[in-house]
């Protein structure tokens, strides 16, 4: 047990009812516990073979992956689209991506570009003009564009929008350099006219619609002015309306001076009668003329606006087929690849004399471990 004194010295801020926790006790340090750098360095020294034996090893396996491995290039095209005011739903971008996500675009697309027999280069023979499919239920275009669609894990076409600029790119990966800018370049040209298509079409039933709303229109404006110069129309002539003023007034001067001149004549109930009849008159005739005129200045606005929407489908229509408005303005144009964008040589060479070095180092002290397990079994023997 310590003594106080030795409590104190130890533990100098404790109180002195209160018993100090004994230091724990740490071996000295031998020989065995340390790590002489310079005895690792010459270990490793002293079998540098091993260490440049793994690299070449690990190297001669990354080439050989590299030679297995297929290549695949990648080709980026960037875009914008045209969105106009008639979009309801999608956008012609959202339209775009979809189409290359459609096997019967991708279909028409490569028979009419020709490239089927390019994309199934492996599977053609060009002296009998025949492909050897493994599924007979589909033709080769069909098949060639299944094969471009088919993987989700590696798509052939990838879309990525940049929300700073709005510009959308299209990426490409196949295992042709050429190939793959003929698809992003060609691809986008051709989803460009099906796009422009689809827009001329439907342009151009809206103007047949507009066009048989303004022949209607116009055909019941003719009727009602053909009724109205043949007395047929209920509507309220001008000559009318000032011819009953006219005659209100003078009945009303009538009635003044009676009333003034013989204000006990039997006549005058009667005229204040017909004064009556003739004011009711002109106030119904009135309102009638007012309710055509407010009709008439509805239809008369219903044509303009039928008129000026038909002006810009007309104008929209002829930009289009003119070609000088595409939904689809490529900005930067593919371009063919140099190296392979799949698999990554350098990140795999890199990797492979990583590996290599520490492989070899650890087979180094492995060895060397081994070595003096058994000297000293020898010795202890």
């Amino acid at each position: 047990m310590p003594t106080k004194q030795e409590n104190e010295k130890l533990n100098p801020n404790l109180p002195s009812n209160v018993t100090p926790f004994p230091y724990p006790y740490y071996p000295p340090a031998t020989e065995d516990d340390t790590i002489d750098l310079v005895e690792l360095i010459l270990t490793i020294w002293r079998y540098w073979w091993l260490v440049l034996a793994s690299v070449i090893l690990c190297i001669v396996v990354a080439g050989v992956f590299l030679q297995v491995t297929p290549k695949s290039y990648s080709s980026t095209i960037i875009y914008e689209t045209y969105e106009s005011s008639r979009n309801e739903g999608k956008t012609n971008n959202e339209r775009l991506i979809s189409l290359f996500a459609t096997r019967d675009f991708i279909k028409n697309f490569l028979e009419q570009a020709g490239l089927t027999s390019l994309i199934l280069a492996d599977l053609y023979d060009p002296k009998t003009d025949t492909y050897d499919l493994p599924n007979d239920l589909l033709s080769p275009d069909e098949f060639a564009a299944a094969s471009l669609i088919g993987n989700t894990k590696n798509p052939t076409f990838e879309f990525q929008t940049k929300r700073s600029s709005g510009l959308t790119s299209l990426t490409v990966q196949f295992h042709n350099p050429e190939l793959a800018t003929s698809l992003a370049n060609d691809g986008l040209r051709w989803a460009n006219d099906y796009l422009l298509s689809q827009e001329i079409v439907n342009l151009q039933r809206e103007l047949d619609s507009l066009g048989q709303s303004l022949s209607q229109l116009g055909a019941e404006k003719s009727m009602e002015v053909k009724s109205a110069e043949m007395g047929n129309s209920l509507s309220v002539s001008p000559l009318v309306l000032e011819n009953l003023q006219q005659r209100l007034i003078d009945r009303q001067i009538e009635l003044g001076v009676l009333e003034k001149t013989q204000p006990n004549a039997a006549s005058i109930a009667g005229m204040k009668a017909e004064i009556g009849v003739l004011e009711a008159k002109l106030a119904e005739l009135n309102k009638q003329r007012d309710g055509q005129s407010t009709g008439a200045g509805r239809e008369s606005e219903e044509i303009s606006k039928l008129k000026i929407q038909f002006a810009q489908n007309q104008s929209r229509l002829e930009l289009l087929q003119s070609g000088q408005q595409p939904l689809v303005r490529i900005i930067d144009r593919a371009i063919p690849p140099e190296n392979p964008s799949k698999p990554n040589t350098r990140l795999i060479l890199a990797l492979s004399l990583v590996v290599g070095l520490f492989g070899g180092v650890f087979l180094v002290f492995l060895v060397d471990f081994v070595r003096k397990t058994r000297q000293r079994l020898s010795v202890n023997s």
